[in-house]
């Protein structure tokens, strides 16, 4: 179904402009109730936050007894860190299907490999309750990773991740605001194809799967590839700087700051995506020089999951215990001594996906 869900920036940027183009959205708005979807995303980040005190608490034996079995590592050997990896596939799961299905079928036609209808007619564009059920839970996602260090419901996440998450919420609410919610829905599609992709990797080479540790590493990696380094400036880039100009000329000049800022915002993004691929290729070389063990370690650094288990394993022998000993009398231990690193992920989906989660 159709409805008139105006994002509540519109009318600001509308009010007192003569322009014909905005004549239909500016009637609309006049006789139509704004549309913010505040009360569905508490409520979905509510019943999210439940069903993971819930599904730790049904899970936490399993997985521990799972990882102790099957972990060739101390750190692999953590349940919590698998408990971890299988609640985001999880939910990634989820909000890849409901990307694609929204893309796909109520987005107006707008999708990665057809653009043409993702900013024509614009401010005049109408949403599909599907749209802001989705918006409503990709918020609710996002809001609840970064509420995991505070509720200590999960892991927390490495630091870019967590830039990656805020920057990923920013898109949402000013494409729901400005009633750009085509291209929104294309750019959280594209970034969620990889995001369940890595964290079945990582469940992959936790549990020593054989092949499939590095198996499910290259899909993830092929996947990230295609979708946020070949396909993001096309699909993106190209319609929010490019094709903007040419639909509706007049939003750059009658809003610029807007137009800069979304563009700024897409590009850091993008930015952010080259600098993942660039760890991912590095994990990729060292697994083909160096083996699948040389591999995980390296991909672990840049695990945020990692900052808990190098902080819980058990030290191996005399070398291990000596790297724990106490700071000799009269030396304060360094902060690199009292609190771990936090590493920083390969992925953004996951927004990110990483990032991304």
């Amino acid at each position: 179904m159709v409805q008139a869900a105006w994002g509540p920036v519109l009318p600001w940027l509308l009010a007192g402009s003569q322009r014909p183009e905005y004549a239909a959205a500016q009637a609309a708005l006049a006789t139509n109730e704004l549309g913010w979807q505040a009360g569905a995303v508490g409520r979905l980040l509510a019943g999210l936050i439940v069903a993971r005190y819930a599904f730790n608490a049904a899970l936490r034996g399993p997985t521990a007894r799972l990882a102790a079995r099957r972990g060739d590592s101390p750190g692999h050997r953590d349940g919590t860190r698998l408990l971890e990896e299988i609640w985001v596939t999880a939910g990634n799961l989820v909000i890849l299907g409901a990307a694609l299905f929204v893309m796909l079928r109520r987005n107006g036609g707008c999708w990665w490999l057809s653009t043409s209808t993702c900013l024509a007619g614009w401010p005049s564009l109408p949403t599909e309750a599907a749209v802001l059920r989705y918006y409503s839970l990709e918020l609710a996602w996002y809001l609840h990773m970064l509420l995991k260090p505070v509720l200590r419901y999960g892991l927390p996440d490495g630091r870019d991740m967590l830039l990656h998450h805020c920057a990923t919420l920013t898109l949402i609410v000013a494409s729901y605001g400005t009633n750009l919610t085509r291209m929104g829905v294309l750019v959280l599609a594209l970034f969620a194809v990889s995001n369940p992709l890595l964290h079945i990797a990582k469940i992959c080479n936790q549990l020593s799967l054989g092949p499939m540790k590095i198996g499910g590493f290259v899909v993830f990696a092929a996947a990230f590839f295609v979708t946020r380094v070949l396909l993001a400036p096309w699909a993106v880039l190209k319609v929010a700087a490019v094709d903007t100009m040419r639909v509706m000329p007049y939003a750059r000049e009658d809003f610029p700051t807007w137009w800069w800022g979304i563009n700024v915002l897409l590009a850091v993004l993008y930015l952010m995506q080259l600098l993942w691929m660039k760890g991912i290729f590095r994990v990729l070389r060292s697994a083909a020089q160096h083996g699948s063990q040389a591999a995980s370690a390296m991909s672990a650094k840049v695990d945020p999951a990692k900052r808990y288990a190098d902080a819980h394993a058990e030290p191996a022998g005399p070398a291990g215990a000596a790297a724990t000993a106490a700071p000799p009398a009269g030396s304060a231990p360094s902060l690199r001594q009292r609190l771990p690193r936090t590493p920083s992920p390969v992925e953004p989906p996951a927004l990110s996906p990483s990032p991304a989660q």
